[in-house]
């Protein structure tokens, strides 16, 4: 279930370029929308170009990139185990839950800043 789920999740977000912040909301909301169990995680990791602090997510045993921790514009991406294995620190963060209509508004404002 949480693959398929995470499959559409990252289907359905793929051109929303939100802050990373606001993909950490936005996932978590939508797990928690679907009764799907998840955790949100400020990471520090070593990647190619040096240490790294991202917002993570982690559903089940899949974990999710959801930029940059200063990122203003960022994609959710889905992370190899090989990334995960490179983490130093996590600190489990909570945010509060975004409603469904303020998902959209959040989308909305979005993509009307885009194409401004």
């Amino acid at each position: 279930m949480n693959v398929q789920f995470v499959e559409s999740l990252l289907t359905a977000y793929a051109e929303v370029n939100l802050s990373a912040w606001d993909n950490l909301r936005l996932v978590l909301s939508e797990c928690s929308h679907h009764e799907c169990e998840a955790r949100g995680f400020e990471v520090e990791f070593v990647s190619d170009s040096g240490q790294a602090q991202h917002y993570w997510v982690q559903v089940g045993n899949i974990w999710l990139d959801c930029g940059r921790t200063n990122a203003y514009s960022a994609t959710i991406t889905r992370l190899t185990d090989q990334l995960v294995s490179r983490t130093n620190t996590k600190k489990a963060l909570e945010c509060a839950i975004l409603s469904q209509e303020q998902i959209g508004l959040l989308c909305m404002q979005n993509a009307h800043f885009d194409h401004c």
